[in-house]
């Protein structure tokens, strides 16, 4: 195998017993950026999140700071052009929360996760097949994952998958006062792309 081969395989023939884990309270904070119409703790089963599992579970994906947050909302085109359009971010907004009781996350993020088979390729390998895989995996014994995302650096965990039945958690506390995402991307210090002006158009003489 050469280096420019994934080396991060599936999980399957292999024992996760004693996978390390990490304990996310109800006192910590979580940021999550969603359109202005859903609420906030939606969990998803479609397949196009780097953890979803199948239904009838889903996975809800959350930040434990801000600028977390709003990288992984705005995703692939931030990094690209580093610039929010408009329109984007018109729809959305970004809403502080917590979980309503403990949850106990499969912790990717320690030294000792790598004696299970796993490498940082888990949160930048594409597509998300093998991710997903070891969602599904270790589900079994956890409430979800703690890791590092993929639009961000640094040396520490800033996100979680959270695991639950797939839908809508409407029992779940929302932010009541949810700030536009414009806004908070501005005050976080991204590029916003300004309101669109109107265009007149002028007919071509006859």
């Amino acid at each position: 195998m050469t280096r420019e081969v994934v080396a991060l395989g599936s999980p399957d023939n292999r024992s996760l017993a004693g996978f390390p884990t990490w304990s996310l309270t109800t006192r910590r904070q979580l940021w999550r950026g969603h359109r202005a119409g859903n609420g906030p703790w939606w969990f998803a089963s479609s397949g196009r999140g780097r953890f979803d599992l199948s239904e009838p579970r889903g996975t809800c994906y959350v930040a434990f700071d801000e600028r977390t947050a709003i990288r992984e909302t705005v995703g692939e085109v931030l990094a690209g052009s580093g610039v929010i359009s408009h329109d984007f971010a018109d729809e959305r907004v970004l809403s502080r929360l917590r979980i309503p009781a403990r949850r106990t996350l499969a912790d990717t993020c320690t030294e000792e996760a790598a004696n299970y088979g796993l490498t940082r390729e888990l949160c930048t390998v594409t597509p998300y097949d093998i991710p997903q895989q070891w969602a599904s995996a270790l589900a079994g014994s956890c409430d979800g994952l703690r890791y590092q995302s993929r639009f961000t650096t640094g040396t520490t965990a800033n996100a979680a998958a959270l695991f639950d039945a797939a839908g809508v958690r409407e029992d779940w506390a929302v932010d009541e006062a949810p700030e536009p995402f414009a806004a908070a991307a501005r005050r976080c210090g991204f590029t916003v792309g300004s309101v669109p002006r109107t265009v007149r158009i002028v007919q071509p003489p006859s």
